[in-house]
Parts: C-alpha cells; sequence; structure tokens
C-alpha cells in the first residue's frame, strides 16, 4: 500500500485555508471570536464518517456494480484513507485546544496591584 501523499497534501491545504480565513476575521474584529481550527476538525471529522458510510453503500451493492467501484468501495480502500483524514484532524484538533488556551487569556486582564490604582481609589500611603 501506497501512503496517499496528495491528499494528505491537500488536507493540509484545507486546512491553512480555514486558519488563514479565520485569523483574518478574527484580525479585523480584533478579538479571538472564530476558532478555524476546530472549524477544520468538524469538517473533516464529517468528511470522514461520510466517506465511511458512502464506502459501505458501495462494497454492499451487487456483484455487477461492485466491480466498477472495487478500488474505492472496500473496507481495505477505507482503512487507507482513514490516516489522510487521521493525521490532520489530529494537528487540528491540538491547534484548537491552543486556541482555546488563547483565548482564555486573552479574555481575562492580568492586574499587578489588585487593581486599586487602576480604579482611582487613593492608596493610604498617598493619603497620609
Amino acid at each position: 500500500m501506497d501512503f496517499p501523499w496528495i491528499p494528505l497534501f491537500f488536507n493540509f491545504l484545507l486546512l491553512a485555508i480555514v486558519l488563514f480565513v479565520c485569523r483574518t476575521i478574527n484580525a479585523s474584529h480584533g478579538k479571538l471570536l472564530w476558532n478555524g481550527a476546530l472549524i477544520y476538525f468538524v469538517f473533516c471529522f464529517l468528511a470522514m464518517v461520510l466517506d465511511f458510510t458512502l464506502t459501505m453503500v458501495f462494497a454492499s451493492a451487487i456483484f455487477h456494480d461492485h466491480t466498477q467501484y472495487e478500488s474505492v468501495a472496500s473496507r481495505t480502500a477505507w482503512s487507507g484513507r482513514v490516516l489522510v483524514y487521521l493525521i490532520p484532524c489530529a494537528v487540528s484538533l491540538v491547534m484548537a485546544l491552543r486556541f482555546r488556551k488563547r483565548q482564555r487569556f486573552a479574555g481575562s486582564p492580568v492586574r499587578a496591584d489588585g487593581g486599586s490604582a487602576v480604579r482611582g481609589e487613593p492608596s493610604s500611603v498617598a493619603a497620609s
């Protein structure tokens, strides 16, 4: 079995396009709103499920129709294609988790001294 490098490259290219579009949208809004890696993960997972479903539909076809789709409609053919889905899905899942961590830290501002100087309250040293 030869490893399908071209479909893997195509999936990573789609991941890069989704990340670029979502990063551009986030930059235009000035906030971290769109998690492109998570969006890609959902679509990649749906594609994997649909590919499996269609493979099983064509694999269960009658014998005359089955010979026409034998190279792509078998469990062994799908098991060769599953890596093309799983590798980008795993990468996008890791990137989505990193995005969530950045999104959490971007939403909570850090206060150095408890915020008393920020609110304009006089401190006890300045009052005396």
